[in-house]
């Protein structure tokens, strides 16, 4: 997270920002003392010396490259900084922006009692000179979506306000491939300064929201009332579930945005699980060859995996996402208070893509799900926001430069090629995690068989899988020939090659194509008879 507090000099900037930086244990950085260090000389130097356009120079470059860093921080910039509107719109892209505004006759009072040289008040009336600054100023202030006035509140008042007005978490999901970026912002429960966000890009545009109607019963306040007043709004409620990733779906919502007139300016918003989520993403991204995607999940699945990345689709002829785009959201956000409501078992099916990421990146993931399995099943939301930094930092590495699934991405493919064939046999009698953590658990199998995954590790995986009560294999009826017929038409099959993600430790995995429907068939059938356990 970034956060940066703007505002005109004498604020208290600095001070509020050094409160903020130690209590969510960031780094924090003043702009002018950075400038000071990189030109060896005082801001009053640069200057007299170098002249006010030089300074700013400067400013901007050492803002930019704080802005740009993975680094998470608070920076406390000049107050003449928001001038330039490249960095401002910077500033309001990469962070959360606070203003602290100040009266001029304080900015005047400060000054005089503090011993720091500003140059911009050297002249013979100052006060003159700061209400000309502020007015001028003060239209880029007002681009500020938060203001504290620093006039009634002290710096330890402001920094509990800022605090409070802070997401719980906020994540970027970087797309170098692309050259873009989108935040996941993350509450435990609801908070209007975050949903501002979304709000600030739907005003004045359409809203078809595509919804779980349990979801809507459950969570649809205050956030549908707000889209309301912000947006002309239209709304889709479904019976969420893999019955809806369907074709008639599709076109129903392709109907109603036709007859409301939609442009690629409006918006689609996805309010519920992973099935709302691909659809709505599939219609986002269809629809004019494009409308604008917003991702609100609601399931602990679609939270940590499938909201973010840009998969969209619909099963076809009971084929698991057989028909589907690549397309990014502008914004991911959601509550963990909105998994209250979940069953249990729709809190494990989003746990086993979470499995899922602890094989591929070991510690210390791997350890917090084996440590803290009554913690997480009781959706502890303090646990639950280190499982998500982990988790949707792990997709950001692995969807960054590899959108399309040419690549590094295969990887997230773990487990899925047994598990959406299980779907497809069992016609989804099976949620997705299920399935998935059943793919994971033949793949441990393989790797131990045929390739380099040792005993303990082995042992520590299924452990792990039946620590949390999952089922290793689908039904007794389910033949490995059927299997082997469903990942026939699996999506993942390129160039005649069945890409096949094998573990060679936790933590570590690869790529193999050594397979092929016959001998992927066999595999199956020596893990289905159980002789291994």
């Amino acid at each position: 997270m970034k956060i940066v507090l703007t505002g005109f000099m004498t604020a208290g900037k600095t001070t509020v920002g050094k409160i903020i930086a130690e209590k969510k244990n960031l780094s924090f950085y003043d702009s002018d003392d950075l400038i000071e260090a990189r030109e060896k000389m005082s801001i009053e130097d640069i200057f007299t010396i170098k002249g006010e356009e030089y300074f700013r120079k400067i400013e901007k470059e050492v803002i930019a490259e704080l802005l740009d860093s993975d680094e998470e921080l608070v920076l406390a910039p000049g107050g003449g900084a928001i001038l330039n509107d490249e960095l401002r719109k910077l500033m309001l892209k990469k962070a959360e922006n606070f203003c602290l505004d100040v009266s001029p006759e304080e900015v005047l009072r400060r000054n005089e009692n503090e011993d720091i040289i500003r140059p911009l008040l050297e002249v013979d009336n100052p006060l003159a000179k700061i209400n000309s600054l502020i007015e001028e100023r003060k239209k880029y202030y007002q681009e500020i979506p938060v203001h504290f006035d620093s006039d009634q509140h002290s710096a330890a008042e402001i920094a509990e306000l800022i605090l409070a007005e802070l997401p719980d978490q906020n994540l970027k999901i970087e797309i170098k491939a692309q050259d873009s970026s989108y935040p996941v912002l993350i509450d435990k429960t609801f908070k209007k300064s975050s949903f501002k966000k979304i709000l600030e890009r739907i005003k004045g545009r359409k809203v078809f929201l595509l919804a779980d109607q349990i979801v809507m019963g459950n969570h649809a306040e205050p956030i549908i009332s707000l889209i309301e007043d912000n947006s002309e709004l239209v709304s889709l409620e479904l019976e969420a579930g893999e019955q809806i990733k369907d074709l008639k779906y599709l076109e129903k919502a392709y109907n109603i945005l036709y007859e409301n007139n939609f442009t690629r300016s409006d918006y689609v918003i996805a309010f519920g699980g992973g099935t709302i989520g691909d659809l709505g993403g599939l219609i986002a991204s269809t629809y004019l060859r494009g409308l604008k995607l917003i991702q609100m999940p609601t399931t602990l699945i679609s939270q940590l995996d499938s909201s973010v990345g840009g998969k969209t689709a619909v099963n076809f002829r009971d084929t698991k996402n057989l028909i589907g785009t690549f397309y990014q959201a502008e914004i991911v956000y959601y509550q963990l208070q909105w998994l209250d409501t979940l069953e249990k078992r729709e809190i494990k099916s989003g746990l086993g893509e979470v499995i899922k990421y602890a094989i591929l990146g070991g510690s210390p993931l791997f350890e917090l799900l084996k440590d803290n399995k009554e913690r997480i099943l009781k959706l502890d939301k303090n646990i639950l926001l280190d499982i998500s930094k982990i988790s949707l930092q792990m997709k950001d590495y692995y969807v960054s430069e590899d959108v399309k699934d040419k690549g590094l991405r295969k990887k997230l493919n773990l487990g899925h090629s047994f598990g959406h064939a299980v779907e497809g046999a069992e016609k989804f009698k099976y949620k997705h995690g299920e399935a998935v953590v059943m793919g994971i658990a033949f793949t441990a199998f393989l790797s131990h068989k045929i390739g380099d995954l040792k005993q303990k590790a082995f042992e520590q995986i299924i452990d792990l899988i039946q620590d949390f009560e999952y089922q290793l294999f689908p039904s007794e009826n389910i033949e490995a020939a059927v299997l082997a017929s469903y990942i026939a038409h699996d999506k993942k099959i390129s160039d005649n090659k069945m890409w096949w993600v094998l573990i060679n430790d936790i933590g570590n995995t690869y790529l193999s194509d050594r397979f092929d429907h016959k001998n992927i068939q066999k595999y199956m059938e020596e893990y289905l008879c159980k002789k291994w356990l």
